[in-house]
């Protein structure tokens, strides 16, 4: 996995702590720790980063929701003086998870690592629409996060998602062990196709407690001339919940410098909603 591959789903598995300035009260909110294992820890497990993972409804009468993600290396030091994280994402998609409208991406841990852009999902014409924010200024942002975005295309029309669209909308199917289905999936740069499935029931062991567990496995896929499949990364597998809420409790993904685990920390209370259709 190349390391903009890596860096980039491991901001939103992070699958997936800063703070985030959210207008309404969140649906959901759950918080993770980001763990490396590998060459440059000398094989062993140590933090590197911590994320908080939102959802909320931007305002009464939107037809959409919006889930942001944020992760943070400020409390490691070490991390911090050698490859400081800061990532913010931020998705826009229909209730009933048929598509995204649009997404964010911000990346400004380093001043040489600075990037800002907002990707539109819904054109009915072209796949992607990717606006840099450090150059054009703020665009649909405050719209969409004020929840009066008027998306081009009606729910259902067009099925496009960025990659922690994908995530919600995963969480939003019936997940039974062996299903498989399919997705495109930019992420400002190019459309990829996204295979996901349901590989077994499992059981585990995560913020002090044992969950029934689902492991899903994300794949994402690119032709070569002929047509012929190839992989476009390593796999990224997330643990979620057995329940309807389908909570991420774990994610793993490999690079060739080490393995990268999210896990949560603490259960969120059974009264937050399970955030599926409607």
């Amino acid at each position: 996995m190349n390391s903009k591959g890596w860096r980039g789903w491991l901001a939103v598995l992070l699958l997936l702590s800063g703070s985030l300035a959210l207008a309404e009260a969140p649906l959901e909110e759950l918080r993770y720790r980001v763990t490396y294992q590998g060459l440059f820890s000398a094989g062993a497990r140590v933090p590197i980063a911590d994320v908080k993972l939102c959802t909320r409804l931007p305002s009464p009468d939107a037809p959409y929701l919006e889930s942001e993600l944020f992760a943070s290396s400020a409390r490691y030091g070490p991390v911090e003086a050698f490859y400081a994280i800061r990532y913010r994402f931020r998705s826009w998609y229909w209730r009933d998870h048929s598509g995204v409208l649009a997404a964010e991406y911000h990346e400004f841990g380093r001043p040489d690592d600075l990037e800002h852009k907002l990707i539109y999902l819904d054109d009915p014409e072209q796949p992607f629409i990717t606006r840099n924010l450090l150059h054009e200024g703020k665009l649909d942002l405050p719209r969409l996060r004020a929840g009066t975005y008027v998306a081009r295309v009606a729910a259902g029309e067009r099925h496009a998602f960025d990659r922690l669209g994908l995530l919600q909308a995963a969480r939003g199917h019936p997940l039974r062990p062996g299903e498989v289905f399919e997705a495109r999936v930019s992420n400002g740069s190019r459309m990829l196709n996204y295979r996901v499935k349901v590989e077994k029931a499992t059981r585990v062991h995560v913020a002090g407690s044992e969950w029934d567990a689902l492991k899903l496995r994300f794949d994402g896929i690119e032709y070569d001339r002929r047509g012929r499949e190839k992989a476009a990364h390593r796999p990224i597998y997330i643990w979620v919940s057995a329940d309807a809420r389908h909570i991420p409790l774990r994610a793993e993904a490999r690079a060739a410098v080490g393995r990268f685990r999210v896990e949560l920390q603490r259960s969120p209370p059974r009264s937050e909603l399970a955030l599926r259709s409607g």
